[in-house]
């Protein structure tokens, strides 16, 4: 700031001082004699002197109506600077655009999270708390009959249990959908090595795993681990499988995930076999840009194969 006065200065004094001294030389005055030098000198000092107070004012104002509009701006007040004005209201189109997306995705949210609350609250009602109403009234007819032989009691304590496992897997299914969807700080190659060490230590059946360092956008990378937590959950819930198999690989510029398992199986040719949670993967691997391919039949097994182009 002293360097910049210093310079605003001195170059104000030098116009001053050639001006002068043009106005003496026209006038044919001794430009060497001692008075005139110091008059030339004292009255260029003196000018840019008044110049510089007047410009330093005239700046300091324009500096505080400046500062003055920019806290109007913040204030989402109109400035007084007609250049400004036109910023103030691109700032306030841009504040209602992002305010007026803020509502339709928390819409958007709380509808996908209220349909998720519905659909878990049905199939709790519709699974476990049948399986677990089958297994009370087995107990109670155990319980209320003591006629019963002790290959009677065997038996439909055998069956309870059944029962009881039965309810309990589908209960870590449904828990499975409850764990978070995003990878978070995670890459997604740490996500799905956790997934399966979590899910192995709670269930009976066997998970091989073959994940593949690859990294990916972040978006295909949530995507895809959401589909894998969607793939094991039906699996967990109908194949009654004994072993399931991940892979997960790069082709190329394909990402390839498969999720094959060695149980009951389905027919593929009838529409409504197709669960609610393979139509939630083919949607979102159509968002994309990619396809997916499933090979079952009753007894046979289920694979799921997911191709999505990875995009440089």
């Amino acid at each position: 700031m002293k360097r910049s006065i210093v310079t605003t200065f001195t170059s104000c004094f030098l116009i001053n001082l050639g001006a002068l001294i043009a106005l003496v030389s026209l006038l044919n005055i001794n430009l060497f004699d001692f008075k005139t030098t110091w008059v030339i000198l004292t009255v260029s000092a003196m000018l840019t002197l008044l110049y510089i107070v007047f410009f330093w004012i005239q700046y300091d104002e324009q500096k505080k109506g400046l500062t003055q509009d920019i806290e109007k701006i913040l204030n989402n007040e109109t400035p007084d600077y007609e250049q400004l004005q036109a910023l103030a209201k691109r700032q306030e189109e841009m504040s209602s655009e992002l305010q007026t997306l803020s509502v339709a995705k928390n819409a958007e949210q709380e509808a996908i999270i209220e349909s998720e609350r519905i659909r878990i609250s049905r199939e709790l009602h519709d699974s476990v708390s049948q399986e677990l109403f089958a297994a009370t009234m087995i107990l109670s007819s155990v319980v209320d009959n003591p006629s019963l032989t002790t290959k009677q009691i065997t038996s439909q304590t055998t069956l309870t249990l059944k029962i009881l496992h039965e309810a309990q897997d589908e209960m870590r299914a449904l828990l499975l959908h409850l764990r978070p969807s995003e990878l978070a700080d995670k890459s997604l190659t740490e996500g799905l090595n956790m997934l399966v060490d979590e899910l192995q230590a709670k269930i009976s059946a066997k998970i091989s795993a073959s994940v593949a360092e690859i990294k990916a956008d972040k978006n295909i990378e949530n995507n895809i681990f959401r589909m894998t937590q969607e793939l094991l959950s039906n699996t967990l819930r109908h194949a009654k499988a004994q072993h399931i198999d991940i892979s997960f690989s790069q082709t190329v510029g394909t990402l390839v995930l498969i999720v094959k398992d060695d149980g009951v199986g389905f027919d593929t040719t009838i529409e409504k076999t197709a669960s609610q949670g393979l139509k939630n993967i083919k949607e979102r691997t159509l968002s994309l840009g990619g396809t997916v391919e499933w090979q079952s039949a009753p007894g046979s097994g289920t694979t799921v194969k997911i191709m999505i182009p990875k995009i440089k």
